[in-house]
């Protein structure tokens, strides 16, 4: 999974993507509230006057940050769930797509926990925005197997709709659970079993569960 430095370097890299990236690597340093615009406009190379003409205050920054990340995240779901493999590993690769940027900044520093309050306060609307449009991908891939026969989740009493959320939800809450935050490996490996375990729960096969099954 990347980490919050490789995260930043996915941002545009126009006056604003400056900005963005300033933002990002200050918001991991010191954390949103000790952050001030002075600081984002000096690590971007600009003034503060010239800042103020891109972003009237930080929690507009910080809004502008998450959506940048997010579209980004997002486009490489939709990619990855494309890639050739079995249901689980397309599964797995669209989650870790999306998940796994914010995973990298949450926990790669002192101040995730922080800053993911502060996403919940200022950015809800932005996070469900994606999060709908991240539930639409998982649902294509649950309802393209179901079509196909590799997946029955009527079996469970389930459609690709539901299916897709009960993913999502489990793969959010393994990132919290526990009484340490799991390491970035210690992430993946619960990511793809939670899947395979979800996977033959829809009435997949050993095959479609395994995310090294690769389709011809």
């Amino acid at each position: 999974m990347a980490s919050p430095a490789t995260v930043a370097s996915t941002v545009p890299r126009d006056k604003r993507g400056r900005i963005l990236d300033a933002a990002l690597e200050r918001f991991a340093h010191y954390g949103y509230r000790r952050t001030s615009m002075e600081d984002i406009a000096q690590v971007a190379g600009i003034s503060r006057a010239a800042l103020y003409l891109h972003f009237k205050n930080k929690e507009e920054i910080f809004r502008a940050l998450a959506r940048t990340l997010h579209e980004r995240a997002i486009a490489d779901a939709a990619v990855a769930a494309r890639r050739p493999g079995s249901v689980a590993l397309q599964l797995q690769q669209a989650l870790e797509a999306k998940l796994g940027p914010f995973f990298a900044i949450v926990h790669g520093n002192a101040h995730g926990r922080e800053l993911l309050d502060e996403n919940s306060r200022i950015c809800g609307d932005i996070s469900e925005e994606f999060r709908q449009q991240h539930l639409a991908i998982l649902r294509r891939v649950i309802d393209a197997a179901t079509k196909n026969g590799d997946l029955k989740p009527s079996r469970a009493g389930l459609n690709a709709t539901s299916a897709a959320e009960m993913l999502l939800d489990a793969a959010k809450g393994i990132e919290t659970s526990g009484a340490t935050a799991p390491t970035p490996a210690s992430y993946q490996r619960r990511l793809a079993q939670l899947v395979a375990v979800l996977v033959l729960g829809l009435g997949g096969t050993t095959a479609t569960a395994s995310r090294k099954t690769q389709r011809r």
